[in-house]
């Protein structure tokens, strides 16, 4: 690791599987390191396929933070009070399919719409949203009478991971050359805009606060961060990473997020080098 000393002026993060614990936790060590990059210029934001539901409002006052952030795996992009700098809705008719594809499959399918998850009903899996404290799914019955009324950012097929491994070559099928198809948790198939991802909406927010990617560390742990972290100057897996996730980084650290791997992150390639810079220019 000791090789790689890009000189980083912010740090993008992914959240579940990352920044917090597998308990949904974000560790006095993580929270440190968060606040001493910060002290030293370097700020932390969010990279998140994740709403901003009821977890934001614990992890944000830990950090001090009021950056903006990505979300929505990349689809929307808040400033620091939570207004919309930028977003990306899926076409009508990709979501009409993937109402009809579920209904055929007899999965779970819910909406992303913004700050809200709706859903047909609530079963099982919408359950899963409780536990990663993301908004409440909302049953609405026919999920197609929302299309023209709510905008939908994105959608989620549901179902065990072996059945998702199963119907994701369909899924593929059907909206190819249409929709973006990834992976964040398992058990769990989300349906993107066509060329939407957390790394084109991690671009758009550098550009817009005039950051070059060269001088970003991302981290990550699953297949929805590969182009955020290929596309920065150092992309920092997780040792928990899914397999696509370390193939496309930088680096793979030993530490999972359950051994406060993004600590580790920031006090070796941010933290150590200012300091030692500072040593060195002190008279």
């Amino acid at each position: 690791m000791a090789a790689l000393r890009p000189d980083i002026r912010l740090i993008a993060t992914d959240v579940d599987g990352t920044l917090l614990n597998h308990r949904q936790e974000l560790t006095s060590g993580v929270e440190y390191a968060v606040k001493q990059a910060a002290a030293l210029g370097v700020p932390l934001v969010f990279a998140t396929g994740k709403a901003r539901g009821p977890w934001i409002h614990d992890v944000l006052p830990r950090l001090d933070l009021d950056t903006p952030g990505v979300f929505l795996q990349g689809l929307v992009v808040y400033d620091g009070q939570g207004a919309v700098l930028h977003e990306q809705r899926l076409p009508d008719e990709v979501a009409t399919d993937c109402i009809r594809l579920a209904k055929e499959l007899d999965v779970t399918l819910v909406a992303y719409c913004g700050e809200r998850i709706l859903c047909a009903a609530t079963d099982a899996h919408t359950e899963r949203f409780n536990f990663y404290r993301e908004p409440p799914p909302e049953p609405v019955g026919d999920l197609g009478a929302i299309l023209g009324r709510v905008p939908v950012h994105k959608m989620i097929f549901m179902a065990e991971q072996a059945r998702i491994d199963e119907i994701r070559p369909g899924v593929e099928s059907l909206l190819g050359g249409r929709a973006s198809l990834t992976t964040a948790l398992s058990g769990m198939l989300e349906v993107l805009p066509l060329g939407a991802s957390k790394g084109a909406g991690l671009r758009w927010l550098l550009d817009h606060l005039g950051v070059d990617p060269a001088h970003v560390m991302a981290l990550g742990d699953g297949e929805n961060d590969v182009e955020m972290l290929a596309m920065v100057g150092l992309g920092v897996a997780m040792g928990n990473a899914a397999p696509k996730a370390k193939a496309s980084a930088d680096v793979v650290l030993e530490e999972t997020n359950d051994q406060d791997g993004v600590a580790r992150a920031i006090e070796e390639y941010v933290v150590g080098p200012r300091v030692e810079a500072a040593a060195h220019t002190a008279p």
